[in-house]
């Protein structure tokens, strides 16, 4: 997939979800009604109604906190790690995340994960990276490290811990 568009690749079933949610995410300047808008309509022209509608579902689907035509910088950090989850497609092959809980509060936190097990529950596969060792060992099957251009696995996670980790 090396130098596939991003339709490209959801169109493969990957979605990614980068670490920087403003730098990289999402855009600046966009409400969140536009956003909904830009990764559901296919078309040259906008049915703004049915974006809006589909933002106040999505909103509350994903327990949002803000209104369709609330500018996306005016987001919470977990509100706007919300809606990015909002906007991937509900039953990817594949969801490749940068720091899913990034600057994130505990609560926030844990609702992103609710979500993505969830999503693992239904067939997705969550591949992640983390600087946090004890987000890696308590939500991954098997854990990866790379260290000076070599991979390094630890073939099941759940038999590590920290401990071990920083050995």
């Amino acid at each position: 997939m090396t130098g596939k568009s991003y339709r490209e690749f959801l169109a493969a079933g990957v979605a990614f979800g980068a670490a920087g949610r403003l730098e990289e995410g999402l855009i600046a300047g966009l409400t969140l009604t536009e956003h909904i808008a830009l990764t559901t309509e296919n078309k040259s022209l906008v049915d703004w109604a049915r974006a809006k509608s589909l933002t106040d579902q999505k909103l509350k689907q994903y327990n949002v906190r803000g209104r369709p035509d609330s500018l996306i910088e005016q987001l919470s950090g977990g509100n706007q790690q919300r809606l990015l989850m909002a906007l991937m497609p509900e039953q990817p092959i594949l969801m490749a995340l940068e720091q899913p809980t990034r600057g994130l509060d505990v609560d926030s936190a844990q609702w992103i994960w609710q979500q993505l097990l969830e999503r693992r529950e239904r067939g997705t596969a969550i591949l992640f990276s983390s600087p946090d060792l004890d987000e890696l060992v308590t939500y991954s099957d098997r854990i990866f490290v790379a260290y000076a251009g070599h991979i390094v696995e630890i073939p099941d996670a759940r038999q590590t811990n920290i401990d071990e980790s920083d050995a």
